[in-house]
């Protein structure tokens, strides 16, 4: 669910994100350790070069399946359980921890803010990848990433938070693939409630 949001929240600027107009990205993200590790899969939909994008994400809480879709959207951030019917949404204005990194525009605002560090190249699912270091706030703790970037999309990302590692990587990208357009609409049905970060 982090990194759903960080990825999203990136889509605020009204500036191109990616070097691609449409794309589908499968992603799993592993969280935990030995026994307690969980990987849960979603699915990210990107159109306009990343002025629209939404986030499926798949969850197994306890043998209970549910999906939950998140968006950004009119200044807010919506996360909706599709399972249950129930969402909240966030004002992004108050979300200082997530702050916008476009990697098509690395700005040096950006750069020396979350102390972006450029590594060498790197190939991951076939892509040509330039990887970055950086250090970014997650509600609160410092948190060491690394990610590897092509085109502006991370393809894969770890992230270090208070002694625990979380990967998260892409496993299969659909370039130019169609898109439902209710994948950029929020869903029907769904009571979001506003809360604050």
């Amino acid at each position: 669910m982090i990194m759903a949001v960080t990825l999203l929240t990136a889509s605020i600027a009204q500036d191109k994100r990616y070097g691609i107009e449409r794309a589908v990205v499968k992603r799993n993200t592993v969280m935990g350790m030995g026994l307690m590790q969980q990987t849960i899969p979603s699915i990210q939909y990107i159109d306009d070069f990343g002025l629209k994008e939404s986030v499926e994400t798949f969850m197994n809480m306890q043998g209970q399946m549910f999906t939950v879709f998140t968006m950004v959207k009119d200044g807010y951030i919506y996360s909706a359980n599709l399972t249950f019917g129930q969402g909240t949404k966030i004002n992004l204005a108050a979300m200082e921890d997530f702050q916008n990194v476009n990697y098509l525009n690395l700005t040096d605002e950006v750069r020396k803010k979350h102390q972006i560090e450029e590594k060498a190249n790197e190939q991951f699912l076939g892509k040509d990848c330039k990887r970055y270091d950086l250090t970014v706030n997650v509600q609160g703790q410092s948190a060491k990433v690394s990610v590897w970037v092509w085109q502006g999309l991370p393809l894969k990302t770890v992230t270090i938070v208070t002694g625990a590692t979380i990967v998260e990587e892409a496993t299969e990208i659909q370039e130019g693939a169609e898109i439902d357009k209710e994948k950029f609409e929020l869903p029907e049905g769904v009571n979001f409630m506003e809360v604050t970060p």
